[in-house]
């Protein structure tokens, strides 16, 4: 297969892949990775750890959004009270590149919101495109949304309330208190770690995804 000058262009300029995340990604419900090679429950122990100032063994709304604050000033890299798109460019890039892995596997594949087609197993018993495109994740659950509580495919440009391509300290505390409430069910005030939900799991051949009605191959 021959490629012409246009194309070869394209390939040298277009940024590699994200590295597969490993077992133990935790993305903080305002985009913050907890990495651990000890797993997922020690990357969320540390994100409830470091959270929890008054160490009650419960996350206040005041706590996570000042836990918000903290993150953001990291992103906020020029100091200008305004997380900009080149900010954001290198928050999804540099920070947290897992979350773009599910969304360009879709992308290339031309089957990230595709309906129909062969979403199962195929006849030799592997996976179709679409499903190693997910990662073995359910239909819908997109970028961050597969390593944390809520299903936000990009959790800092979507704490962009005004829409102005930008997001200041206000609306990323403003945010992060929402998300409490989001996650705080029994509207005591209080998040434990047996209140939160389970994060999403990737499933093994062995189990089915939702969509799936056909039986395993042997």
């Amino acid at each position: 297969m021959f490629l012409t000058l246009p194309a070869l262009l394209l390939l040298a300029a277009a940024p590699p892949a994200p590295a597969p995340p490993g077992p133990g990604l935790f993305i903080s419900p305002m985009g913050e990775p907890f990495r651990s090679p000890a797993g997922q429950g020690e990357a969320l122990g540390a994100w409830i750890a470091g959270a929890d100032t008054d160490k009650d063994g419960a996350l206040s709304r005041p706590e996570v959004e000042a836990d918000a604050a903290r993150f953001y000033a990291t992103l906020d890299v020029d100091k200008n009270g305004e997380i900009d798109p080149a900010e954001l460019t290198r928050y999804e890039s540099e920070v947290a590149p897992e979350i773009q892995l599910g969304r360009q596997m879709g992308n290339v594949l031309g089957i990230g919101r595709r309906r129909g087609g062969d979403k199962g197993w195929g006849k030799d018993g592997r996976r179709s495109e679409w499903e190693r495109a997910t990662g073995g994740y359910d239909e819908g659950l997109e970028g961050a949304g597969r390593y944390s509580f809520l299903n936000i495919p990009e959790p800092v440009i979507s704490a962009d309330l005004d829409l102005n391509r930008g997001v200041s300290r206000a609306e990323f505390v403003q945010t992060a208190g929402q998300r409490f409430l989001m996650l705080d069910k029994n509207r005591d005030g209080r998040l434990t770690r047996g209140e939160l939900p389970p994060l999403p799991q990737p499933r093994t051949r062995s189990v089915p995804l939702k969509h799936e009605n056909r039986p395993h191959p042997s």
